[in-house]
């Protein structure tokens, strides 16, 4: 279901050295991905999902390390991720959507 052409973005994940301390902003790692740009209009409009704060949705592979909290780079602005949600197909998931707010 993922479209092989996505786009190129990096993503900063945050706190993934298995230290559960405080939270430590400067436990970082830069990985490169693939996404789209998605379109949830639709479910919005029926009230599947709702996140007031959120200025823009994206596809990602289902096998990407993502969390609430990581940043995309993306076309010189960074997203900050607030809701991740995966979708399934036949008993697997098949794509993750990440819920984002633009910061910069």
């Amino acid at each position: 279901m993922f479209l092989v052409n996505g786009f190129n973005a990096k993503l900063v994940q945050y706190n993934r050295n298995g230290t559960s301390l405080a939270y430590d902003d400067e436990d970082t790692q830069e990985i490169d991905i693939k996404l789209i740009p998605y379109n949830m209009d639709d479910s919005i409009n029926f009230d599947t999902y709702s996140v007031p704060e959120a200025t823009g949705y994206f596809m990602l592979k289902r096998n990407t390390d993502v969390k609430e909290g990581d940043q995309i780079k993306f076309k010189d602005r960074v997203y900050t991720i607030l809701k991740v949600a995966d979708k399934w197909i036949y008993n697997r998931i098949e794509y993750i959507v990440v819920f984002v707010k633009w910061c910069q």
